[in-house]
């Protein structure tokens, strides 16, 4: 029982492996991906009469995949590092509350909603299928990168959508102080001025509601040059955070490859070693590549030699222009 648990934990959580594990990690990549295509495709009422049937069973074999990896990722939590887990039933008990089972759980919830309590409004749960494209987070490295962004600089995002809210209402109320009067069906109170500040904050500009008077035009000018600064910032926020991101994970890869280097060899077991690191971290191959060539061009740098004075083993490091001399690790006998 525990080295079924473990096998699955490894399979479905850390990803590691060969064989039926990939095929399992895969399989459940293309179920969530053609639940999204089923559920965009369904919403065409004259196809979805036509095969109802179809949809109908194809959802049934979704929701009972996704239960039974619901039910397994909470029998193999007690297996992860994490301590918060550990406990056979506090920790799972706190694993079905963290972001990713509550995701996985809101991707089955809409089925057994409407079969059990009979919920009328059908559609709204079959969109909410759409959800379970979030659990795609667990497979795709970019999308856990953003999600990570995200929660990093979630204070940051905050004060720059505030800021941008603060921007909106204002526009909003001076748009109203200056048409409300000649345009009162579109201006003729702050929350109908809002529409019209939005889309021009954010540089859309449908056009469906425009200053006519020279004073609204004027103003208008000024809130759409604001707007293309303030809009732009959460976008700045979110790819100044991606590439931080990235440079420490790229950073922890190369602490890590030094650490493997570190007696300027790099043997098979250090290679596996590496190898899951990058995955563990999330960093592309030609990344990896880049870091690998850096610290290699660092390792030709150094001299290993003994101390002719105590004899022993020392290292050192000469980078152009300096040089550095410090205890070598002996190396590992082969």
């Amino acid at each position: 029982m525990y080295n079924a648990r473990r096998w699955l934990f490894l399979a479905l959580e850390e990803q590691k492996g060969a064989g039926w594990i990939k095929f399992i990690n895969r399989f459940l990549m293309v179920l969530v991906s053609l639940n999204v295509i089923a559920v965009t495709v369904e919403s065409e009422h004259s196809i979805y009469e036509t095969y109802a049937a179809f949809f109908w069973w194809f959802e049934v074999f979704s929701v009972a995949v996704f239960t039974i990896e619901y039910i397994v990722r909470a029998w193999i939590c007690v297996e992860s590092s994490d301590v918060d887990f550990k406990h056979p039933v506090g920790g799972r008990w706190r694993y079905l509350l963290s972001p990713m089972a509550l995701v996985d759980l809101v991707a089955i919830l809409p089925f057994y909603l409407s079969f059990f309590l009979g919920v009328a409004d059908w559609r709204v749960l079959r969109s909410l299928r759409l959800l379970r494209l979030l659990k795609l987070t667990r497979y795709s490295h970019s999308l856990g990168l953003l999600l990570v962004v995200l929660k990093q600089e979630a204070e940051t995002l905050v004060s720059a959508l505030f800021i941008l809210s603060m921007l909106i209402l204002l526009s909003a109320t001076g748009m109203y102080l200056v048409e409300g009067h000649i345009q009162p069906e579109k201006f003729g109170s702050i929350p109908r001025a809002v529409w019209w500040s939005t889309v021009t904050v954010a540089t859309v500009g449908y056009g469906d509601a425009v200053p006519i008077t020279t004073v609204g035009k004027v103003f208008s000018g000024m809130i759409i040059i604001t707007g293309i600064a303030v809009a732009a910032l959460p976008a700045a926020i979110l790819a100044s955070g991606i590439i931080n991101e990235l440079k420490r994970r790229r950073e922890s890869f190369r602490i890590e490859m030094i650490k493997a280097m570190e007696d300027g060899r790099l043997d098979f077991g250090g290679l596996r070693y590496l190898e899951k690191v990058r995955l563990k971290i999330g960093i592309s191959r030609s990344d990896a590549r880049l870091v690998f060539e850096e610290v290699k061009q660092d390792i030709r740098l150094q001299t290993y030699t003994n101390c002719p004075h105590c004899a022993q083993p020392i290292v050192i490091k000469h980078p152009p222009g300096h040089i550095y001399v410090r205890p070598a690790k002996r190396q590992r006998e082969r």
